[in-house]
């Protein structure tokens, strides 16, 4: 029984996208950007109730990023994830708009809800 929950953890942790490896502030930002992008995709739901909710989301994951900055020991917190959201958001726009069709779109934002819920942020209702 031990082998298999060692087996499966390490299956999980082989399956998480790149974030799992870097600080926790880094992940919340690249999330943030996700779910901006996501929102830039269609600039009519963007201010409709899903978009404001996107939003709301992305500004949550922001906070938990400064947050987080704090408890990584960041003097600057804020001016630590201000550089990342930058450095984040041309690594992703870099993708192009299609990207948010891709396979790799869609584990990223799985990860990030999982991550969210991990670090007590409550993701949109799909």
């Amino acid at each position: 029984m031990r082998r298999a929950g060692v087996a499966f953890c390490a299956l999980v942790l082989m399956s998480l996208p790149a974030a799992a490896q870097q600080p926790y502030s880094e992940s919340l930002v690249d999330c943030a950007s996700l779910v901006t992008i996501s929102n830039r995709m269609d600039p009519s739901r963007a201010e409709g109730r899903k978009g404001q909710a996107l939003q709301d989301y992305g500004n949550r994951l922001l906070i938990g990023a400064v947050r987080q900055a704090e408890i990584e020991g960041h003097s600057d917190a804020v001016g630590h994830v201000r550089a990342l959201v930058l450095q984040k958001n041309a690594h992703w726009d870099d993708k192009g708009m299609m990207f948010v069709f891709s396979e790799e779109f869609r584990d990223w934002m799985s990860y990030c809800r999982k991550f969210a819920r991990h670090v007590g942020i409550t993701p949109p209702a799909r």
